[in-house]
């Protein structure tokens, strides 16, 4: 946690179906000096995604941030936008941000002293079943497939910390134990 006014802003990001949704969920619920930054979007609910995956908004409400310069970084992806709000961070908690690889190159540029870590997956097949399985469209994960490549190239280049994500349980381990090390490095500047 940092202990004082100026709080690290950390950046989880990766291509569709890497698991950076599931990592921070689990990072959130094992500590509680992250304050989640939640993702706006246009589009609708998957199937069985939580109403709380991201906040979903109209086409009017998105612009209206726009106009307001209330996002870190928006983009638009096939056909719907997201976007990342700049939120009011609590006191004492760090900034945790959920979002594609385009999201964190504009973050990067918006604040360089952001900390990113590039979640992957262990291979395209089950990149591809974990899309299904949270029950994408086979339009949008064709389109997420041909995408990924290079998503994770610019990753790969953007990323302070990169984490193979096949066993839930050692990449949020690895992911904590590298925002320790972070949060550290920065109290003893």
């Amino acid at each position: 946690m940092s202990n004082n006014s100026d709080p690290i802003i950390f950046v989880i990001c990766g291509a569709g179906g890497a698991g950076k949704g599931t990592i921070v969920g689990e990072v959130i619920r094992q500590d509680p000096t992250m304050h989640l930054s939640r993702s706006w979007t246009t589009r609708p609910r998957r199937p069985n995604e939580l109403a709380d995956a991201y906040s979903y908004v109209t086409d009017e409400q998105f612009d209206e941030r726009v106009a307001a310069d209330g996002f870190y970084e928006w983009a638009k992806f096939f056909e719907y936008r997201y976007g990342t709000p700049t939120p009011v961070i609590p006191v004492g908690k760090d900034l945790l941000l959920e979002i594609d690889v385009q999201g964190a190159v504009a973050v990067r540029k918006r604040q360089p002293d952001a900390v990113v870590i590039l979640i992957v997956p262990p291979s395209r097949i089950i990149q591809e079943s974990r899309m299904r399985a949270r029950g994408d469209s086979e339009e949008h994960i064709e389109q997420r497939l041909a995408a990924a490549e290079m998503e994770e190239e610019i990753g790969q280049d953007l990323a302070d910390f990169v984490v193979l994500n096949g066993e839930l349980d050692v990449a949020v381990s690895k992911v904590r134990s590298f925002l320790a090390d972070v949060r550290q490095q920065r109290q003893s500047r």
